[in-house]
């Protein structure tokens, strides 16, 4: 009688058990971390192009304001372009925040829509000094974003709330072109604090540093920094990105 053999099953051992078990451990954090990187890379992506999106769109507003500077329907009737009297407890509507701090500019016309930049009502006939400037929104998790608000120039006092109109801007700087002959062409380029006729202004350069307007999402800890017209240069290592925009506007309502 032929016996046959019984051939019965090998378990792993305690060495090639452990060997799998690192070599799925190593595929399972490597699979990890390409999923991190890409979902870092969208996120990275996502908030540029919504730093881009806020810079034109901060650009456009500004520009169309400083365009809008000194405007009024009455005949030889000059409006300042800017106001630079109070606005509310500031004794200045318009002013230089100093080195990389944010400016504050007030723009001066007769609405032709009858309200002002934060959508209150100006009354027929009345001017409205539109102040800019950049503060954290208490509605928005406190992102800084450039706001505005109406004042009436005839006795500095505001015509509502204030309204954040650019969600992501963190500072705002403004120079202003003067001009010292009377061809009205530009000589130089002064912060609001050293203009000292500001009948001698015919233009203005505007400079935003922007960001996504997202909560922090550190994709970079490198220093990184940004010069923002002539206030210097900022230095950030948070890993958020940003952009500079900067323009300059013509003023059409000058030589009052």
């Amino acid at each position: 009688m032929t016996k046959k053999s019984i051939s019965r099953q090998q378990g792993l051992s305690l060495i090639e058990l452990m060997l799998a078990l690192v070599i799925g451990l190593l595929i399972s954090s490597t699979f990890l971390q390409l999923m991190l990187n890409s979902s870092r890379s969208t996120y990275f992506h996502e908030d540029l192009a919504l730093a881009q999106e806020n810079g034109r769109h901060t650009m456009y507003l500004l520009s169309r304001a400083m365009r809008q500077a000194g405007y009024s329907n009455a005949v030889n009737s000059l409006v300042p372009p800017f106001f630079t009297g109070g606005c509310g407890s500031a004794s200045q509507c318009t002013f230089d925040g100093g080195g990389t701090d944010s400016d504050q500019v007030a723009v001066q016309f007769l609405p032709q829509n009858g309200e002002d930049c934060a959508g209150n009502s100006v009354p027929a006939g009345e001017l409205t000094a539109d102040v800019y400037y950049v503060a954290p929104d208490p509605s928005n998790d406190n992102i800084e974003s450039l706001f505005c608000r109406g004042y009436n120039p005839a006795n500095s006092t505001a015509r509502g709330a204030a309204r954040a109109v650019i969600i992501g801007i963190e500072r705002l700087q403004v120079v202003y072109g003067v001009t010292n002959n009377d061809t009205g062409n530009v000589h130089q380029y002064l912060a609001a604090n050293d203009v000292t006729d500001w009948q001698d202004v015919r233009s203005v350069r505007v400079g935003v540093l922007v960001n996504s307007g997202q909560q922090v999402r550190s994709f970079d800890q490198r220093t990184r920094t940004y010069n923002l017209l002539e206030s210097g240069t900022l230095t950030l290592n948070d890993g958020r990105p940003r952009y500079v925009f900067t323009t300059a506007s013509k003023l059409n309502n000058t030589g009052f």
